[in-house]
């Protein structure tokens, strides 16, 4: 089968998603587990043995659906400057369940990848928490459990509403789904930081005052 030029950079695109999604240690195996395809062809596509089949392409856009306009037709994403986040903006699909909620605040916290991002949270954990819990959750095999949520939200406490309910009551917490809710959390953070800038300032001139 003769190879375009969109099908190779469309394989190429999908190979740097693997990479920042399931990182290097065990990638294949787990994609495998997510998709239930061979992982031997995971390797093939990979190390470009072969480019992108339909039922590749089809697992990650219905996995990844944030991902889909970026592989299919190379849309870049929303830039920092007009989402606040540490990753892309999470889809509707991204909000229906507590564990896809979680899962987005995951990525937007941790940066390790795969394998290497379970065994990070078993140990953020405690190793009260095991790797293979966090993974089926990763997986949507498994729902979060309470302590989990507790753990990802006190480092994202800004998060906490949204996981847990899905929409926020509050300016001080943001729904990464909802635009305006985005834009009340930059304000109220803009206000934050002027706020403490003007009490450096002042702690500053005070310290001037009084002298050595």
């Amino acid at each position: 089968m003769t190879r375009t030029n969109k099908d190779v950079e469309l394989s190429e695109r999908l190979r740097q998603q693997i990479e920042h999604r399931f990182g290097d240690r065990g990638k294949f195996r787990l994609l495998e587990e997510a998709s239930g395809i061979p992982a031997s062809r995971w390797k093939n596509f990979f190390y470009k043995k072969q480019e992108a089949t339909s039922p590749l392409i089809e697992f990650w856009t219905t996995k990844f659906p944030e991902d889909e306009s970026w592989i299919l037709e190379g849309v870049k994403r929303p830039s920092k400057e007009d989402f606040p986040f540490l990753t892309s903006p999470p889809t509707r699909r991204q909000g229906e369940t507590m564990g896809d909620r979680l899962n987005w605040v995951i990525a937007e916290w941790a940066s390790p990848k795969g394998d290497s991002l379970f065994a990070y949270l078993q140990e953020r954990s405690k190793d009260e928490i095991a790797a293979e819990e966090w993974k089926a959750v990763f997986l949507g095999k498994a729902q979060p459990t309470a302590e989990m949520i507790a753990l990802v939200c006190s480092s994202r406490p800004h998060f906490t509403q949204w996981v847990l309910l899905g929409s926020v009551m509050s300016k001080i917490e943001v729904n990464p789904t909802d635009k305006a809710s985005i834009e009340r959390w930059k304000e109220f953070q803009s206000q934050e930081w002027n706020t403490l800038q003007k009490m450096i300032l002042k702690s500053r001139e005070k310290e001037q005052q009084q002298g050595p």
